[in-house]
């Protein structure tokens, strides 16, 4: 297991700030289930039963929902805000596999193992609010609700082959070309102008901060993109899918 970094706080209270914690509104819940990957496909009608075990939770900007190595008991559902996903590395740096906004759903791995543990540390980015089902209620959900069980299977699949693609790029492109990457699959998930930080983007692409603000500024001087402070806008994403391979 990698190290966390060794000065962060990790007491309940500072990695986890609450603003409310309770039930929310029904219809809202289900219409947010509805819409993710996971329960995709069910109806309003399959998806009541797990109303009861479905809590809300606010999360501060920059506070911790879960750190690696915590036990995975719970499935988490962004409602609003954004949630970065990651680790700390035994050297300090950090590394971010994904962030996450409205409707993503995470934690789903360790959560369907038996005593599991969480991979990875969970941080929001800005003001979140989750919705939370305990594992108890997932499992017993899953086992009388075959469709929601297949949805699980190829959501894990998904998350092995985007591991392997992940591997295959740090093996075979540089870091420019991860960055033009990442820039389009980004773009693609919110639209050609994206909060995004410097530090976020060399986790998310396995570089250096020094490199990655190189291909970014070189980017920029080239007219592909347009650099904001904590904003980048994808201008020429033609030019940028030649630069990335």
């Amino acid at each position: 297991m990698t190290a966390r970094s060794p000065t962060a706080d990790h007491s309940p209270a500072t990695r986890i700030e609450w603003a409310r914690a309770g039930q929310v509104k029904n219809s809202d819940t289900i219409a947010l289930l509805s819409r993710t990957r996971l329960f995709h496909g069910l109806s309003a009608a399959e998806l009541e039963p797990l109303l009861p075990a479905v809590r809300s939770r606010q999360f501060a900007a920059q506070s911790y929902i879960f750190r690696e190595g915590d036990s995975a008991d719970q499935l988490h559902l962004i409602a609003s805000g954004e949630v970065k996903i990651g680790h700390v590395t035994e050297s300090g740096s950090e590394v971010a596999f994904a962030i996450l906004r409205t409707g993503d759903v995470f934690g789903e791995i360790g959560v369907l193992e038996e005593n599991g543990t969480r991979s990875a540390d969970a941080q929001a980015l800005v003001q979140t609010e989750c919705l939370i089902l305990d594992r108890r209620a997932l499992v017993g959900f899953l086992k009388t609700h075959p469709a929601a069980m297949w949805q699980i299977v190829t959501t894990l699949s998904a998350y092995v082959r985007a591991k392997d693609e992940a591997f295959a790029e740090l093996a075979f492109h540089d870091i420019p070309s991860r960055v033009a990457r990442k820039l389009l699959d980004l773009a693609t998930a919110q639209g050609n102008t994206m909060k995004l930080s410097q530090r976020d983007l060399a986790g998310l692409v396995g570089g250096s901060r020094e490199n990655v603000n190189r291909a970014l500024s070189r980017f920029a001087a080239l007219g592909y993109i347009r650099l904001e402070r904590g904003r980048v806008t994808v201008l020429r994403p033609d030019q940028l899918r030649s630069r990335a391979g």
